[in-house]
């Protein structure tokens, strides 16, 4: 399509948004496991699926921080990896356990309501994987194409 081939001169732009859209997205999934009120309900849901509490304080920080990272485009390929192995952890956590299991209805009431009034709205509530897919392709396209000409990564060589 070569009336198109005009946007590739915006590939820093477009690495750019996914950077924010995806830091954004996981900062705001990382600030309930490291400080919300439904902290300790989640943190021993884990627990119950076999994942040990200092592994889901793992992924809190990189939820958060690494969010953070990809927002500044700060060793945003590190960060990339990361998610990536993130995702492809939940995504199996889900195929062979979350998806699989009938939690109480209290349980999910209690754990979505105190998180949409910690998070003021930005999440939807408990979902499937779907998200966790695309999460994971955007990881991947980061991790490609690094973190572009606006970035931290850029301004210090890395």
């Amino acid at each position: 399509m070569a009336f198109l081939d005009f946007l590739t001169q915006y590939t820093d732009v477009a690495t750019l948004a996914l950077r924010i859209a995806v830091g954004a997205l996981m900062i705001i999934h990382g600030m309930p496991k490291l400080a919300g009120p439904a902290r300790p309900q989640m943190r021993e849901g884990m627990k119950q699926l076999g994942i040990p509490g200092g592994l889901f304080d793992l992924v809190a920080i990189l939820e958060f921080f690494g969010g953070l990272f990809l927002l500044l485009g700060f060793l945003t390929r590190i960060a990339s990896i990361l998610f990536i192995l993130e995702m492809v952890g939940t995504i199996l956590l889900y195929l062979t356990k979350i998806g699989k299991m009938v939690p109480p209805p209290e349980m999910l009431t209690q754990m979505v309501q105190a998180s949409r009034s910690f998070m003021r709205g930005y999440m939807a509530g408990v979902g499937g994987w779907e998200l966790d897919k695309l999460i994971l392709a955007a990881a991947i396209v980061i991790l490609i194409l690094g973190g572009g000409a606006f970035s931290i990564d850029a301004l210090i060589g890395l």
